[in-house]
C-alpha cells in the first residue's frame, strides 16, 4: 500500500491518485487541509517510523508504508484563524523533516532540492550539474547596471522575480527603462531573451519523457488555446544530464524546463521543478507519467 500525502483540491495530486488507483494498488491518502483543521501528528522520541497521523477516527503510521508518494503544500495562509495557521505550519514543517528519515522510498522529500530558494543559485548550480548552458543572467539592485545589461543583450531581455516564489517572466521594453529607479528597493533577476520553443522533460527515475511547446507567448503557461503541443524524444545529452540531476538531487522526479534558440538550435537550461504539475502533459501523453510515477512507487 502507497501513503499519499497531499491536497484533495489540487489536481496534480487528484490525478496521481486516479493512476495508482488504474493500476490495481491500494493508496491511503490524507488530505492535508483535513489534517490541520481536526487532525493531528504524533512523532514519538527516537522512533520517527512510529510517527502516526490522525484525522477524526482514521489514524495512519508512517513506518507501515513501503513508499510514500509526497506533494506537501503549506496551506497555512489560507487557514481560517491564526491558530489553525500555526498548526498547519507546524505539522508541514514537522512532515518535511520526518520524510527525510523514513525507511521507506519517498517522492519527493520536500527538503531534498533546497538551491530553488533563489533562481540565480539554482539555475547555475544545477545546470552544471546536467551539463547545459543558462541563459546570460543579472541579478541586481542597481539600476545602471541592470540597464547596461539589457542594453548589451542583442536579442532582447526578460526579468522576474529572483526568490522561489512563483513568477511571470516579462519582456524588457524601452517603456520599462523609467522604472528601474525602483530596483534599489529589490533586486531582480534580467536574463537575456531566448527566442524558441520551450521543453518540458519529466524525469521519472531514470526515464524521460519529453514535450516541445510552441506558443505565441513569452510563457506559454499564460496561453489558453494557442500552444502547439508536441511530443519530443530529448537528445541523448539532454536524458543523461537529467539522469545526473535527479541523482545529484536525491529526488526521483523533476520537472525540467529548457529553452531551445530557434536560430541556433542550442537548448538552454531554465529549471528544475521537484514538485511539478504534470497532469497536462500526462493527458496528452496518453498517462505515461503517472504510469512511470506508480511503476516507481510500486517497485521493490
Amino acid at each position: 500500500m502507497i501513503l499519499a500525502l497531499g491536497l484533495a483540491a489540487d489536481p496534480t495530486f487528484t490525478a496521481g491518485l486516479r493512476a495508482v488507483h488504474a493500476a490495481g494498488i491500494a493508496v491511503r491518502p490524507v488530505d492535508l487541509p483535513s489534517l490541520a483543521l481536526r487532525g493531528r501528528v504524533r512523532i514519538p522520541l527516537g522512533s520517527l517510523e512510529d510517527t502516526v497521523l490522525s484525522v477524526g477516527d482514521e489514524t495512519v503510521r508512517v513506518g507501515d508504508f513501503p513508499a510514500i508518494w509526497c506533494r506537501l503544500v503549506d496551506v497555512a495562509s489560507g487557514a481560517p484563524s491564526a491558530g489553525l495557521a500555526a498548526a498547519s505550519a507546524g505539522q508541514t514543517e514537522a512532515l518535511a523533516r520526518i520524510l527525510e528519515f523514513v525507511p521507506g522510498k519517498v517522492m519527493n522529500p520536500p527538503l531534498r532540492e533546497a538551491s530553488g530558494f533563489t533562481k540565480v543559485l539554482h539555475a547555475v548550480a544545477l545546470g552544471e550539474v546536467g551539463g547545459w548552458r543558462v541563459p546570460e543572467t543579472c541579478l541586481t539592485s542597481d539600476p545602471a547596471e541592470a540597464l547596461g545589461f539589457v542594453r548589451g543583450c542583442r536579442g532582447g531581455a526578460i526579468f522576474k522575480g529572483a526568490s522561489a516564489t512563483k513568477t511571470w517572466a516579462t519582456v524588457f521594453e524601452p517603456h520599462h527603462e523609467s522604472r528601474l529607479p525602483r530596483l534599489v528597493h529589490l533586486p531582480v533577476l534580467f536574463q537575456e531573451r531566448i527566442s524558441g520553443p520551450d521543453v518540458r522533460v519529466h524525469v521519472v527515475g531514470d526515464r524521460c519523457f519529453g514535450e516541445l511547446i510552441d506558443s505565441p507567448a513569452l510563457d506559454y503557461r499564460t496561453v489558453r488555446g494557442g500552444n502547439d503541443y508536441r511530443p519530443l524524444v530529448p537528445p541523448r545529452e539532454i536524458t543523461e544530464g537529467c539522469a545526473r540531476l535527479t541523482g545529484h538531487c536525491g529526488v526521483p522526479l523533476l520537472g525540467v524546463d529548457f529553452k531551445i534558440d530557434r536560430a541556433t538550435g542550442e537548448w538552454f537550461f531554465l529549471e528544475a521543478n521537484s514538485m511539478p504539475c504534470f497532469e497536462g502533459y500526462d493527458e496528452r501523453a496518453d498517462g505515461a507519467i503517472s504510469r512511470a510515477i506508480v511503476e516507481w512507487l510500486a517497485a521493490p
